[in-house]
C-alpha cells in the first residue's frame, strides 16, 4: 500500500494556485453566477484568477463552494457536474507529471505525496492490499474526505472525484475502474458512478470511505505520454515548489490556515501540530522563531471571523459560539480588547450602513 509520506504537507497547509477556484467559477458561471458572486467574501478580485501567480488557500476554495451552494442549491449532482470542467493541464506541474507515468502506477504514487499542490482537498492512497473476500485482481484507489468541513464535504467528494474522471478521460488515462464505495447518498453516489462510467449497480453509498476498484491489471499499463526521464523532471520541479510555498508562508501560515480550514471546530495545538507532523514542542519552539504563538495566531484568526460575521449582522451570541466561546459574556469582552468596543456597536454599525 502507497500512500502519502509522513513528511507530505496536508492539503490545507499550503497555498495553492487558482486552479480549484477557476474551475468552481467557470461552473458557476455556466449556470447563472457571475464571477464577482462567486468570489463574494473570498477576498480575491475576477483579475486574480488571470494571474498565473496569484496563490489562495484551502478556506478561500470553501467560501467559493458556500456561494455556489447558498445560490444554486445543496443538490445532489452539483459538484460533479462542477468537476466535469477538469482537465489534467489545469492541475499544473503535477499534472504533467503524472502524464509522463510512465505507467498508472508511477502516476499515481508519484502524484500521491504533491497532492496540497493540485486542486483537489481529498486524500488519496493507492491501496493493493488483497484483503479476506476481495478480489485480488483488484486495487483500490482510496480518497479520503475526513479534513474537509462537513458543510461542503458532500459538494467536494462530488467534485473531485468527478473531476478526476473527466482529467484522467481527457489525458487518455484508463484506471480500469469497476466499481466505486462512497460515503455519499444513493443519488449523489449514481450520478458520480455516472462520471466513471459505472452503473447503479456497481456502486454503493453511503460507505465509510470513498474509493475506486480499479484492477491491478491497468496499475501497470503504460501510458500514452510516458517517459521516465521526463516524470523524474517534474517530480523534482513539484518537490521544489512545495517545499518553496512551505517555506514562504512559514509555520505560522500554515497554522493560520488550518484554524480558518473549518468555521465549527477549533483543533488544539496538540492536534495541529500532528497534523503537521511534528511534536507540539516543534512547533512552539518554530513559532516562536517566527514570533509568535499558536494562541497568538488562534487570536488573529477569531478576531478576524469576528469582525467578518458582524458585518454580516450575525447576532453577538452565534458569532461568540462560532468562534468557540462557552459564554457570550467571555467573547464580549475579548472582542473589547481588540477593538475598544463591543460587539454590539460594531454590529449596529454594520446594521446602519446598511440600511
Amino acid at each position: 500500500m502507497t500512500s502519502p509520506s509522513d513528511s507530505a504537507s496536508p492539503v490545507w497547509a499550503v497555498p495553492r494556485g487558482t486552479e480549484g477556484i477557476r474551475i468552481m467559477v467557470d461552473g458557476g458561471v455556466a449556470r447563472g453566477m457571475t464571477t464577482r458572486e462567486c468570489l463574494a467574501g473570498t477576498g480575491l478580485d475576477p483579475l486574480d484568477l488571470d494571474d498565473e501567480t496569484a496563490q489562495i488557500w484551502a478556506h478561500q476554495e470553501f467560501v467559493v463552494i458556500r456561494n455556489l451552494l447558498g445560490r444554486l442549491g445543496d443538490r445532489p449532482g452539483l459538484g460533479a457536474g462542477i468537476g466535469a470542467h477538469s482537465t489534467l493541464g489545469r492541475t499544473g506541474v503535477i499534472g504533467f507529471m503524472m502524464l509522463a507515468g510512465p505507467t498508472v502506477r508511477a502516476a499515481l504514487d508519484r502524484a500521491i505525496p504533491y497532492l496540497a499542490l493540485s486542486p483537489t482537498h481529498l486524500r488519496f492512497s493507492l491501496d493493493e492490499d488483497a484483503a479476506a473476500g476481495t478480489d485480488p485482481e483488484e486495487a483500490f484507489l482510496v480518497a479520503a474526505d475526513d479534513e474537509i468541513p462537513a458543510d461542503v464535504r458532500a459538494f467536494v467528494v462530488e467534485r473531485d472525484l468527478a473531476g478526476l474522471a473527466a482529467a484522467l478521460r481527457g489525458a487518455q488515462i484508463d484506471v480500469g475502474t469497476t466499481g466505486l464505495e462512497t460515503t455519499l447518498g444513493p443519488e449523489s453516489a449514481v450520478i458520480l458512478g455516472e462520471a466513471w462510467g459505472l452503473t447503479a449497480d456497481e456502486v454503493r453509498p453511503h460507505a465509510e470511505r470513498n474509493r475506486l476498484v480499479i484492477t491491478r491489471e491497468r496499475l501497470d499499463a503504460r501510458l500514452p505520454q510516458g517517459d521516465e526521464n521526463t516524470a523524474k523532471l517534474f517530480e523534482r520541479q513539484c518537490r521544489d515548489l512545495l517545499d518553496d510555498r512551505v517555506a514562504r508562508v512559514g509555520v505560522a501560515g500554515q497554522v493560520r490556515s488550518r484554524l480558518q480550514h473549518e468555521r465549527l471546530s477549533w483543533p488544539s495545538m496538540a492536534e495541529v501540530a500532528g497534523e503537521l507532523h511534528v511534536d507540539v514542542r516543534t512547533l512552539r519552539r518554530r513559532l516562536a522563531a517566527e514570533g509568535t504563538s499558536f494562541r497568538r495566531v488562534l487570536d488573529e484568526v477569531r478576531h478576524h471571523r469576528a469582525l467578518d460575521l458582524l458585518a454580516l449582522r450575525v447576532p453577538v451570541a452565534e458569532v461568540a459560539r462560532e468562534l468557540g466561546y462557552s459564554e457570550t459574556a467571555t467573547f464580549t469582552r475579548t472582542f473589547t480588547r481588540w477593538e475598544g468596543v463591543p460587539p454590539s456597536r460594531v454590529r449596529r454599525s454594520a446594521e446602519t450602513s446598511v440600511d
